[in-house]
């Protein structure tokens, strides 16, 4: 016979919890699904979305909703879903709540009145479906909301003349009566959408705003009997045509504040948010800004574009050389103004006669070096002839835009002494023969010394080859490989340090990778295509960038997908913070568009060095 235990105080206790979840889940009502669909607005602008919400409740599996085709509409299902969820307890019964939402964004992209159709979505097996309706779109009107202008300090310039330009973004303050409320400098700049804004040649300038976390800074002013919030923007500029400039296409785009609503904040405190927007854009326009050609008369020979009050000073080492031993010219621009025009300083033109006739030189355009006031050049000058007692005296000229006329100045003849070579030529060794190398003016070659760089065992590492022996040559085995070698390595030597485009293009797809192992898909496209055009890198706009593809021969595809790259990458500089993509660049997306940029034909956009000689 079985007998009959006792339970434990601890039995006891597991069986009353047990018993209270039973009388909580028989109490607690079966969850009831429900789904929610909701127009933020029935009335828009063309361009402009109605954003559709479709709120899911209390499910556990939700398909994506199947989006209807509506001529003149776009439906496009926002990434990503939005999910909460809340527990609370009512005269001991607890009820439970999980919602997630979905945002399909309705964009008209002409005027109308258009039908939606039902708009279905599965949820946990059951099909859903919006009722039908209709929204209209009207086309948006900037009228006086928005004015886009450049002006420039001074506003008279010379061409060639560095002056200050500066973009005025001119946009009148919302207000709203109802609820007496105008929206200031700060908050008005929020609503700017640079996706669609092109700044042109200020593009720098409101990407270093952007990185360092500012903004432009804006203050009311009237014009006319308007009041607006300007914001200005400046960036130096060197007009090169007379007349009235062009900045190329500066378009700002605004998304406009439409409406104000009231709701409760988290303490049940009323406070007003912007519930509707509308689209507007202008275009820059240039006002009282004119250029004036340079004069033609009283223009000197050795003019190459400096404008500005210059000084010039050279220098020479070594002074005493063998025919055809390298001497190291130094020449030294010294502006006596502010310095912004240094930059575009070309070096003073050596290919004069009395240079010609006693040295030969790489016919390469010299770089440059600014630092400070000045800017140095350097070029290695190569004595044909015994007996060359100076190096004559260098002209250089400038155009003084403030006394109107042409100056020059030139530096002072260097005196040398030039003997005869004790090194036998290149052309003497691979023509096989000991003899001394005649008095006859030596060929023209580009093995002198990079300018502005020091000499490095690298870089004279061919000339070396020009002093061995014959005897030495002959003891090598194959002789005539070793010599094609040679030829080879030093040609190609040759172009890469005189061909500044070859050296550019060869190297362009190394500093993309740099740029994308960094994350920044946009200076990777940009500096890859500034490398093979032959442009200045941080200066290539995405209008830029269109012309240079159209002109290389790239398929509207192509340039579809790199213009879509720098887009994203304009909504990352210019957006608030936590609103534009966060995702890193696709690496082998970038790499299948360089390998496309690598087919083209650059030759056809390229633009040549000024000073090229021809």
């Amino acid at each position: 016979m079985i007998m009959p235990t006792r339970m434990s105080t601890t039995q006891r206790a597991l069986g009353a919890v047990a018993a209270l979840v039973v009388s909580l889940g028989a109490a607690m009502p079966a969850p009831a699904q429900q789904v929610q669909f909701q127009f933020s607005q029935r009335e828009t602008w063309v361009g402009s979305p109605s954003v559709l919400t479709i709120t899911v409740k209390d499910a556990d599996a939700i398909s994506d909703p199947v989006l209807p085709k509506v001529d003149g509409l776009e439906f496009m299902l926002q990434p990503g879903r939005s999910t909460m969820s809340s527990m609370q307890f009512v005269n001991g019964a607890m009820t439970r709540d999980n919602s997630t939402t979905l945002t399909v964004l309705v964009t008209p992209v002409k005027a109308g009145v258009f039908s939606i159709p039902p708009i279905s979505i599965t949820v946990d097996g059951a099909n859903h479906a919006s009722q039908p309706t209709t929204i209209s779109s009207v086309p948006s009107t900037t009228g006086d909301l928005l004015k886009v202008e450049v002006i420039s300090e001074p506003t008279e310039a010379w061409i060639g003349q560095p002056v200050r330009a500066v973009l005025r973004i001119m946009v009148k303050p919302y207000r709203n009566s109802q609820h007496r409320v105008t929206l200031d400098e700060a908050d008005m700049w929020q609503f700017i959408d640079a996706q669609r804004c092109e700044f042109g040649p200020f593009q720098n300038a409101m990407a270093e705003l952007r990185q360092r976390g500012q903004r432009p800074m804006g203050h009311e002013e009237l014009v006319g009997s308007s009041s607006y919030l300007t914001y200005e923007v400046s960036t130096a500029y060197i007009p090169s045509a007379p007349g009235i400039p062009s900045f190329g296409d500066i378009r700002v785009a605004w998304n406009y504040p439409a409406r104000v609503d009231e709701s409760r904040g988290f303490f049940g405190r009323p406070e007003l948010s912007v519930s509707a927007t509308k689209p507007i854009s202008a275009v820059a326009a240039t006002r009282d800004f004119v250029v004036r050609a340079l004069p033609e008369e009283g223009r000197p020979a050795s003019f190459s574009g400096a404008i500005g009050d210059f000084a010039i000073n050279a220098s020479a080492k070594p002074t005493r050389v063998g025919v055809g031993d390298p001497i190291t010219l130094s020449l030294t621009v010294t502006d006596r103004g502010d310095g912004a025009s240094l930059a575009q300083v070309q070096p003073p033109r050596l290919d004069t006669p009395e240079l010609e006739r006693d040295f030969r030189m790489p016919t390469a355009p010299l770089a440059g070096t600014v630092a400070g006031l000045t800017k140095s050049f350097t070029q290695t000058l190569r004595p044909v002839r015994q007996g060359v007692e100076q190096i004559p005296a260098i002209e250089f000229s400038w155009f003084d835009p403030t006394r109107g006329q042409y100056a020059r100045a030139r530096t002072a003849p260097i005196p040398i002494e030039v003997v005869a070579s004790e090194h036998i030529s290149t052309r003497s060794i691979l023509a096989g023969s000991d003899a001394a190398p005649s008095a006859a003016p030596l060929e023209g070659a580009a093995g002198g010394l990079l300018a502005n760089i020091a000499p490095s065992d690298a870089m004279v590492a061919g000339a070396r080859w020009q002093f061995v022996s014959p005897a030495m040559l002959m003891s090598i085995g194959g002789l005539p490989a070793v010599i094609a070698a040679i030829l080879f390595v030093k040609r190609r030597r040759d172009r890469l340090s005189s061909d500044m485009a070859y050296a550019r293009a060869r190297g362009a797809r190394s500093g993309a990778r740099r740029h994308l192992q960094a994350g920044d898909a946009s200076a990777a496209l940009t500096s890859f295509i500034a490398d093979h055009a032959n442009r200045p890198h941080g200066t290539l706009t995405r209008a830029d960038v269109r012309a240079i593809l159209r002109a290389s021969g790239a398929t509207d595809a192509l340039a579809a997908r790199i213009d879509a790259q720098l887009a994203i990458a304009d909504t990352r500089r210019f957006a608030a913070a936590g609103s534009a993509p966060s995702a890193r660049a696709d690496a082998d997306s970038i790499e299948a568009i360089l390998d496309e940029l690598g087919e083209l034909r650059w030759a056809d956009s390229r633009t040549p060095h000024r000073g090229d000689r021809p």
